[in-house]
């Protein structure tokens, strides 16, 4: 109410969307480079640890060492899992605010939806409404990745068996196990959650 006391009149709402438009795309943008970087990181220490476990084996103390290279790797992929459905989930909010500023720019019907801003590259990227060869693409890389970062785990505490005792193992092994439960329910319960929140905004 304004102090003449009538009502105020509703302000134009397209500012309002770009800038929410605005905002949502920078950190979209931001959590993407990041993922992208982690990932990096992720290849990089794993294709530099892979010949320092021979070297750890040789060295006073190789056991302990053996069984905790592996972590690093696990806190990138848990966390890598966390920001990547970040992103995907800011995704679903550009495409909220899309959809209001396509309506109101006019475009349709001449102009496919499909064919402006986010759902283009969508289409591509996104695991949930990209093509069936992309999405084998999405998952060659990520699970080439992750079955890389399983094998290492596997070598890892397998060299270690020389020197540590075998309880050791098989707390090291449940410990693995767990994280690797950890990381794919993290991705299933967040992929479930976009999809959810996609389709009810699809529905509104």
């Amino acid at each position: 109410m304004s102090k003449s006391g009538s009502p105020l009149h509703p302000t134009d709402p397209i500012p309002a969307l770009s800038a929410l438009y605005q905002g949502e795309k920078t950190d979209a943008a931001v959590i993407f480079n990041t993922a992208m970087a982690m990932m990096g990181v992720a290849v990089a220490y794993l294709v530099g640890a892979i010949p320092f476990v021979q070297k750890i084996s040789e060295g006073p103390i190789p056991g302990p060492f053996l069984l905790l290279l592996p972590i690093p790797l696990w806190l990138i992929i848990a966390f890598h899992s966390l920001i990547t459905l970040n992103a995907m989930s800011h995704g679903v909010s550009v495409m909220i605010i899309e959809n209001a500023l396509f309506k109101a720019s006019g475009l349709g019907p001449k102009v496919d939806r499909n064919m402006v801003g986010s759902a283009a590259g969508d289409k591509i990227m996104d695991i949930g409404v990209s093509r069936f060869i992309h999405k084998m693409t999405t998952l060659f890389v990520y699970g080439g990745v992750g079955i890389a970062v399983l094998l290492f785990t596997g070598y890892s505490v397998s060299s270690a068996r020389a020197f540590v005792p075998a309880s050791v193992i098989w707390m090291a092994s449940a410990v693995y196990v767990l994280l690797v439960f950890m990381v794919v329910v993290s991705w299933v319960v967040g992929l479930r959650m976009i999809h959810k929140g996609r389709k009810e905004s699809c529905d509104q």
